[in-house]
């Protein structure tokens, strides 16, 4: 194997977004009952350094898990619209991890990497 044939086989990662819808099951405020809705989201591929450096420590009041999803994920019809690290930190919980998840889905890290 060499530099080329792994980039060739996918194994350089090129931070191209990837278009991808989830479903969040939320609480209707009127209600109370569980409501899916399917939204379209933009989440980047990532590098293992670009992973590794996301989640060391962060000096911001803000968690890493904020910090990652404001990196990963964008809005809009083409993924325009960052999301930031303030909306990412003030996201309810349960559309925060759907978000999580694509992101694990979109990079194959399967869990959220472990803390050193």
């Amino acid at each position: 194997m060499n530099i080329n044939q792994l980039k060739a086989l996918g194994g350089i990662v090129d931070e191209q977004r990837v278009r991808k819808e989830i479903v969040w099951n939320r609480p209707d405020p009127q209600t109370g009952a569980m409501l899916a809705q399917t939204l379209v989201v933009h989440v980047r591929r990532h590098s293992f350094g670009v992973i590794e450096r996301l989640f060391a420590e962060q000096a911001a009041s803000h968690s890493r898990n904020a910090h990652y999803l404001a990196a990963s994920v964008s809005l809009g019809e083409d993924g325009e619209e960052p999301l930031s690290v303030e909306d990412a930190f003030n996201l309810e919980p349960s559309l925060g991890f759907v978000l999580l998840n694509a992101i694990n889905e979109v990079n194959g890290t399967g869990n959220t990497p472990a803390k050193n």
